[in-house]
């Protein structure tokens, strides 16, 4: 019962890995097609990752601040850090307004260019912190009101659509991702309801459905048109759902066959296990992806590798870069920032 138990961690973190080097590949932008693929499910993924591992607890302020060292605070230092870092090479930021926006008003409209490849990547792929932060304290609260019932189950969806609808809707983007908060909710409620039913049965395929499904869920999700939660573009809603959640159970299950290959195969072990403590540690890599990213990118380009051929060693020194930083952090007395 305890090796199962580590099994299915393990693959989870297997999960959250993969999920992670498809946002820092994005985050390269390896192409059109790349991207389009991954945007539909990629951050679909890690709320349902979240959701699945939700418990329903009496105690709803301690959930509360533990979701504020976790995510909230990771998320307010590593913003801080990397303004006073980038200040002397972005003019913009020597004006506290700048700073203000960032902790007040609205993650995509910081009014410096927020882009990988852009002046710099504040506030970037950062938002996804604070969205989480909010799926989660959302939910503590009304799973304490109502419990999981019918009632939750109705707004639950009443949310997730006015998520999507409030980009087109309103004039203006609600502030730290919020929108994007409200369809989080919905992945999440799906994961938590899904476990210890018999719909969880969709998580234990054998290969032959896995692959089937992925490439089926692949070919859709290029049919449909481009999603981007960050931008708050769902595309067609209901193929948006359909597609993010068969490639979340086609991950699910990929994983679970990769995180197999890994603990029984002796010569690929250390790969496994540096993959799952990307999954544990996914916080650095998302904080830090993008300003590596830049630099890389930069640093090629001064000794003359630039364009697409640039893009798989812009990936390989960002992965070990990051790893160091991992390291840096998650091993020593700097992991109380990410709230370890």
């Amino acid at each position: 019962m305890v090796v199962k138990e580590r099994n299915r961690i393990d693959y989870i973190d297997f999960f959250r890995a993969f999920g992670i080097i498809l946002m820092i590949m994005g985050h390269i932008k390896f192409g059109g097609h790349f991207d389009k693929w991954i945007h539909a499910f990629h951050m679909p993924m890690f709320f349902f990752v979240s959701g699945w591992f939700f418990k329903s607890k009496d105690n709803v302020g301690h959930q509360i601040i533990r979701k504020i060292k976790t995510l909230l605070g990771p998320y307010i230092v590593f913003e801080l850090i990397l303004w006073i870092v980038l200040m002397p090479f972005v003019p913009e930021y020597g004006s506290f307004r700048t700073l203000l926006y960032i902790f007040t008003e609205n993650t995509y409209k910081i009014p410096v260019e927020s882009g990988t490849f852009g002046i710099s990547p504040i506030p970037g792929a950062m938002w996804f912190l604070t969205a989480i932060f909010f799926i989660e304290v959302i939910y503590i609260v009304l799973d304490k009101i109502l419990g999981c019932n019918w009632k939750l189950h109705i707004l639950v969806v009443i949310l997730a659509v006015l998520g999507m609808l409030a980009p087109t809707v309103l004039p203006f983007r609600l502030p730290w991702a919020l929108d994007a908060s409200f369809v989080g909710i919905g992945f999440f409620h799906i994961a938590r309801i899904t476990k210890g039913t018999k719909a969880e049965r969709l998580l234990h395929l054998k290969l032959w459905q896995t692959l089937t499904l992925g490439a089926a869920f692949s070919i859709l999700v290029m049919i449909c048109p481009k999603i981007n939660m960050r931008t708050g573009n769902y595309g067609w809603y209901v193929p948006f759902w359909i597609n993010a959640l068969g490639a979340i159970i086609a991950g699910w299950n990929l994983s679970r066959f990769v995180d197999h290959f890994f603990n029984h195969i002796a010569s690929f072990r250390r790969i496994g296990v540096w993959l799952k403590n990307i999954g544990k540690n996914s916080v650095v890599y998302l904080c830090l992806n993008q300003t590596v990213i830049l630099a890389v990118t930069k640093v090629l380009y001064l000794v003359g590798i630039k364009g697409f051929i640039a893009k798989v060693p812009v990936l390989i020194l960002t992965m070990v870069i990051l790893l160091v930083f991992e390291k840096l952090i998650c091993g020593t007395k700097l992991k109380t920032i990410i709230g370890k």
